[in-house]
């Protein structure tokens, strides 16, 4: 039998699923990673930085040479350096190798501090610390104390690189060393897994949980052009679909009729089947809405690690805005915001939409994020908030009418704007921009814009690319609302 290197993201992997274990070590040509993985161990690598820093005097075990010469320079550090607290200290026992975010030595041996980017524990932090702790002790490390580092999402950044309460230390030393007694029966399983031919395993939870595996196209395999899971499951309908699939059933065109118990999953298979859309006539109710019309859309950032004073973990801050205008002529106008500078961008953002936008008129957006983008900055700026508070009371959501009249085939169960636009107005499908299609890449985008590192001509680029983005939504609404007036 042959014996598998095995590392703790690999048993890890075994954890959420065995078969994804299997691909990661036989198929591992057929990974895919969504766009938002990069920019995860982005937000890790950012946060794993500021956590070092509250060990200043700590040594970084390197990883350019490979895994042997990282577990030598550990073994050294811990001869020759025996008080100095260790990032990514790295040991092998049982051939499973980990890297331990920091080993902090304490009175007769040391903390193992693991730290993530998240505002609470997971079970699979427990289940990750275990395996450290496991391989660590099996290495004849003492470990006195496990603690998960990590996000508090109170913190308020005062500036000037001050960190001091950013990070929780949670004590999970008890959870883990009961945990750790079952890691040898994982890693046993997992090796005798990995002699034998591909595991068959249904697909689930485990797909996306806690992770989206990168394997799941592949599991997938060539679906029909309906599949089952372009399906709404709205709370309470599972069972039925669940059962629908046990029966064999792959196609929403072959669900009998009389099986679905919701309405929308019932209008969604009736629509499927006929092949055509359908615009229910109360859809008209967009009427009643004068002029100017205005069509608002946001782009926010959100950091784990905050970089403007008084500013919290993971708050929405909001550094663009698009604005069509709608004149009762049929005139088309557009504004926009868009600060590049690296300072807070908050403030002038709401001044600026506060100038632009007039005194009467509906303001359309698409679901409930205008909303809570305009309370945030409403609770940052007391001055302005009377004027920010009048255009919330004005702001009409689209995403609920949208959910009440209108369904295309080719939505694929979802109302997401960038589902329903290609089927009203496919002249401005997303296809068309360019590498920012998305909340996400507006994001990365903006990150690399006020990056002092970015060239200008870069810059620019993405300046572009950035206000084509967040324009197009906002001219995406008015063909919403022209089509919903028909």
């Amino acid at each position: 039998m042959t014996t598998h290197y095995l590392s703790k993201s690999k048993i890890m992997a075994g954890r959420q699923c065995e078969k994804r274990l299997w691909l990661e070590v036989y198929r591992s040509d057929l990974i895919e990673y969504g766009s938002d993985v990069a920019q995860r161990f982005t937000v890790g690598d950012d946060v794993n930085v500021v956590a070092r820093a509250q060990y200043p005097d700590g040594v970084l075990v390197s990883y350019d040479h490979g895994a042997n010469a990282a577990v030598e320079e550990t073994q050294r550090l811990l001869a020759e350096q025996p008080g100095t607290p260790i990032f990514e200290a790295t040991f092998k026992a049982h051939d499973v190798l980990v890297r331990v975010d920091i080993l902090n030595p304490c009175s007769d041996g040391f903390e193992l501090i693991e730290v993530k980017s998240s505002t609470s524990v997971k079970d699979h932090h427990r289940e990750d610390s275990a395996v450290q702790t496991w391989v660590l002790e099996s290495a004849g490390i003492p470990i006195n104390a496990i603690y998960l580092c990590h996000i508090d999402k109170q913190f308020v950044y005062p500036g000037n690189d001050d960190y001091q309460g950013l990070f929780h230390y949670e004590d999970i030393t008890e959870e883990v060393r009961e945990l750790s007694r079952a890691v040898p029966q994982w890693e046993e399983r997992y090796r005798e897994m990995l002699n034998d031919d591909e595991l068959e395993i249904e697909m689930g939870s485990q797909c996306t949980d806690p992770y989206s595996c990168p394997f799941i196209d592949y599991c997938r395999g060539e679906e029909t052009e309906y599949t089952l899971r372009y399906m709404p499951r709205p709370r309470g309908t599972r069972q039925v679909l669940d059962a629908l699939t046990a029966e064999g059933i792959e196609d929403i065109r072959d669900i009998p009729e009389g099986r679905l118990t919701n309405d929308k999953q019932e209008w969604v298979r009736r629509i499927t089947i006929a092949g055509v859309p359908e615009l229910k006539l109360e859809a008209v109710e967009i009427d009643q809405y004068g002029y100017p019309r205005y069509y608002l859309d946001f782009e926010t950032i959100h950091f784990a690690v905050p970089i403007w004073e008084d500013t919290s973990p993971y708050k929405a801050l909001p550094f663009q805005w698009s604005c069509h205008i709608e004149l009762a002529s049929g005139e088309l106008q557009h504004e926009e915001h868009l600060d590049t500078s690296g300072n807070p961008p908050m403030r002038t953002c709401a001044e600026a939409l506060i100038e632009t936008i007039g005194k009467e008129g509906p303001i359309f957006a698409y679901g409930s994020y205008e909303k809570t983008v305009l309370n945030a900055l409403i609770a940052r700026y007391s001055d302005l908030a009377e004027d920010l508070h009048k255009l919330k009371k004005r702001l009409v959501d689209l995403l609920p009418i949208l959910q009440r009249t209108y369904y295309h085939p080719d939505m694929p169960g979802s109302w997401s704007i960038k589902n329903v636009l290609p089927t009203i107005a496919p002249h401005l499908g997303y296809g068309s921009l360019g590498d920012v299609q998305d909340g996400s890449a507006a994001g990365t985008a903006y990150l690399q814009i006020i990056n002092p590192e970015t060239g200008a001509a870069e810059r620019e680029r993405l300046t572009r690319e950035l206000l084509a983005y967040c324009k197009h939504d906002t001219l995406g609404m008015v063909e919403l609302v022209k089509y919903l007036s028909k």
